[in-house]
């Protein structure tokens, strides 16, 4: 009698594990690739969307504290506390807001979009027109995605009560108010393009200086 032995695997038999595992391997690889790139894409998602919500509160813990205070500049003219201009080479929103001081510690402080991301700015010195450097750090930081560089984008809107109803400019201060430099907007609307959140917008209303 032929005693019963143990048979190895044929060659073929070999062949067909080794692509069976080559395939399930390549699954495998393949949605563990997947949950990484969307663990990475959530974190960064997280991360921005933490520097934004700093960034906003920043940006509106300083509009709230504008100061309604005549400046002047290096040549004696009267300048208001508050101004942005779109057509500027760079546009910027500038200002003079308060501390924990109170009027003994005024700041001039700037908001403009870089190349680098939302760059905040402050001086020492409140009156503009001086040489002192400004003390810059830069929030919600440009980013390269797939070769493209992207960077936030910032647009303001003035909001001014008017004889018929509300008035939304896109400059501050308005021409009329020449005579009162010291006004301020009713509110200032804040509208932020932020790479890999999409448009956000806000609308900040600012003390009454009536």
């Amino acid at each position: 009698m032929k005693r019963a032995g143990a048979r190895g695997f044929t060659l073929l038999e070999l062949l067909i594990a080794v692509a069976v595992f080559a395939v399930v391997s390549a699954v495998a690889y393949g949605g563990l690739q997947a949950v990484l790139t969307s663990d990475a894409q959530t974190r960064l998602r997280g991360s921005v969307l933490a520097e934004l919500q700093i960034t906003l509160a920043l940006l509106e813990r300083d509009l709230r504290q504008v100061a309604a205070i005549e400046l002047r500049d290096r040549f004696g003219d009267r300048q208001a506390p508050l101004r942005y201009s779109p057509l500027a080479t760079e546009p910027e929103l500038e200002l003079v807001r308060t501390g924990n001081g109170g009027t003994q510690r005024l700041r001039r402080v700037a908001w403009r979009a870089t190349e680098e991301g939302l760059e905040r700015r402050i001086w020492e010195v409140v009156d503009p027109g001086d040489d002192q450097e400004p003390i810059a750090r830069v929030f919600l930081a440009a980013q390269d995605r797939d070769g493209v560089h992207e960077a936030p984008t910032l647009e303001l809107r003035f909001v001014v009560p008017g004889p018929s109803g509300d008035e939304t400019l896109d400059a501050w201060p308005p021409l009329r108010a020449s005579d009162h430099p010291t006004a301020l907007p009713a509110l200032i609307e804040v509208v932020l393009d932020v790479p890999g959140l999409g448009r956000i917008e806000r609308h900040l209303s600012l003390p009454d200086t009536r």
